[in-house]
């Protein structure tokens, strides 16, 4: 049996490729996609880049990306946070920016997690730990 902590292997469906570790991704129709809107219902976390082609190019729609489930607590690609609003266990929600978590719940944006670190400023597209929290669909 795989450890929860373990990574899978899953299609994608994202023209490019997936660019980063950290990303927030979701199911449709034919792989997983980059969350895009603030209510999309992620599933996954990329774990690197996806999969390259001979030319070493990001292989398009149908290549692979390695991914952490949305358990336990995985590292999410997060939206500027100043330190004095970065307090342990705050709300992380969906973000306006592709793939990325926010302390903001503006346009219904889904709850997915808690900020598990304190006390440090947040650049835009930092890794932060995330403790995930079961989300109802």
């Amino acid at each position: 049996m795989a450890a929860l902590n373990e990574t899978r292997n899953a299609i994608h469906a994202v023209s490019g490729g997936v660019t980063s570790q950290g990303l927030l991704l979701q199911t449709s129709g034919s792989g997983l996609i980059v969350c895009a809107n603030v209510q999309h219902q992620p599933c996954a976390v990329s774990a690197a880049e996806s999969s390259r082609d001979a030319a070493g190019a990001l292989e398009n729609a149908g290549g692979t990306v390695a991914v952490y489930p949305m358990s336990g607590i995985v590292y999410v690609k997060c939206e500027a946070i100043a330190a004095a609003n970065a307090d342990f266990g705050i709300p992380l929600y969906n973000g306006a920016t592709d793939g990325h978590v926010s302390s903001s719940s503006s346009g219904s944006a889904k709850q997915i997690g808690h900020l598990f670190s304190h006390g440090v400023e947040i650049a835009a597209g930092d890794l932060v730990p995330m403790a995930c929290i079961g989300v109802g669909v």
